[in-house]
């Protein structure tokens, strides 16, 4: 029989009341948030759950409006109650309590469609906004369901030692994590990265988790972060059958070929001058370095994407400047000319988007004398000169790393 503990107020309440499902192994916990909660009785009951199993018992029996699970519990553990409703709850509103989080990387978390959580130690008056806004629903902003890609990330962060059976359809793969390390992954015809690219751009899947991983030699190299986002460029192509070219029309266009006729951005005296731009001089701009190192410290998405360009083969030097004149972050500190003319751009950014053109794809390459090709991007507070082999198409790093940057805020 499970075993559960209903709000003490749930008797009498009407068919329409909310009930909310909380889960977890220390029965002292659960009795105090019970008693916190007889303040929000005649908005939502309570029932509790020990582990994941006697939750999925109590969910076969009745309607449950919002989950609020613990992830390490006995027997049925709440990674494998995540992956569980995934696949017969997926609308299901889901808060995950645990130990690793932040506030900042909560906003990580929203900003690729996963599920709520709160750090424990429990702030309460936190907890019931985020049921309450659960209860409310999509139209309130509350991120419902669990997607496949922010369950991965989970076990990442929880360094969770796993095999995953995941089915869509008649699709089924196979992706395996030790110590939060993505190790392989295989389908019917695929194995390694191609295999995890496939699989999460399947859509309605079911994940069946197994706490074991018999393989002990790491197949996939590349960071789980990046795979997410290269994952979300490749279903962007796939989506859209028109793929607008680059600025200028020469993909080997050099920097004195642009054509920025009418828009005055003080180019040609950088191009032929040697001295620094008059936005700053190299002292000044490596303050500014200095003093900006600190910003993406506290900025968790900021860091996702720096992390993500250092994953990234094709990328030799990267430079992020906001958009005041301040370096926020370089890959390599030798090429203070590289710097200051990224630093000079993002002064002028708002210029050079007129002219790039409003796209979402637009974005400007210049020819290096090295030989390599600089991309700039230029998001809404931060622009980004990234430094790419000649031979390397411009474009598909252009689609994948806009929509982050765009997301990026400095406040």
């Amino acid at each position: 029989m499970t075993s559960h503990i209903d709000h003490p107020a749930k008797a009498g309440m009407g068919a329409d009341m909310n009930t909310v499902l909380i889960v977890d192994d220390d029965e002292s916990f659960l009795l105090s948030l019970i008693d916190g909660f007889k303040s929000y009785e005649d908005q939502f009951g309570i029932i509790t759950a020990h582990n994941g199993e006697e939750a999925v018992a109590i969910l076969d029996e009745q309607e449950i409006h919002l989950v609020l699970t613990d992830l390490k519990m006995p027997k049925m553990d709440g990674f494998a109650l995540v992956a569980h409703l995934s696949a017969h709850h997926p609308d299901l509103p889901v808060i995950v309590m645990t130990a690793f989080g932040t506030p900042d990387m909560e906003e990580n978390l929203k900003e690729i469609g996963a599920f709520q959580y709160i750090e424990k130690p429990i702030d309460f008056n936190l907890l019931v906004t985020k049921i309450l806004k659960g209860l409310e629903g999509r139209s309130k902003g509350f991120i419902t369901g669990v997607s496949l890609g922010s369950f991965l990330q989970l076990l990442e962060l929880d360094k969770k030692t796993c095999t995953l059976t995941v089915r869509s359809g008649k699709n089924q793969g196979t992706i395996y994590f030790k110590n939060g390390d993505l190790m392989d992954a295989s389908t019917n015809d695929l194995t390694g990265i191609d295999a995890v690219f496939e699989i999460i751009r399947w859509k309605n899947v079911e994940i069946i988790l197994a706490n074991s991983c018999d393989i002990t030699e790491q197949k996939i190299s590349e960071s789980l972060g990046f795979i997410l986002l290269e994952g979300s460029r490749r279903q962007d192509e796939r989506d859209t059958s028109t793929v607008s070219p680059a600025l200028p029309n020469s993909p080997d266009a050099s920097l004195g070929s642009i054509d920025l006729t009418g828009i005055d951005l003080g180019i040609d005296d950088f191009l032929h001058d040697d001295n620094v731009p008059p936005t700053s001089s190299p002292a000044e701009v490596m303050t500014s370095s200095t003093i900006a190192a600190s910003i993406h410290a506290s900025n968790p998405l900021l860091k996702q994407f720096i992390a993500t360009l250092g994953a990234m083969p094709e990328i030799s030097n990267s430079i992020l400047v906001s958009k005041d004149g301040n370096v926020i972050h370089t890959a390599k500190t030798n090429d203070d000319q590289l710097i200051n003319f990224i630093t000079y751009l993002s002064v002028v950014s708002e210029q050079l988007q007129v002219a790039m053109g409003a796209g979402e794809r637009q974005y400007v390459l210049f020819g290096l004398n090295s030989g390599k090709k600089l991309l700039v991007l230029c998001g809404k507070e931060v622009v980004v000169g990234l430094e790419i082999s000649n031979t390397t198409a411009p474009g598909p790093i252009a689609a994948g790393l806009r929509p982050v940057l765009n997301r990026i805020s400095l406040q």
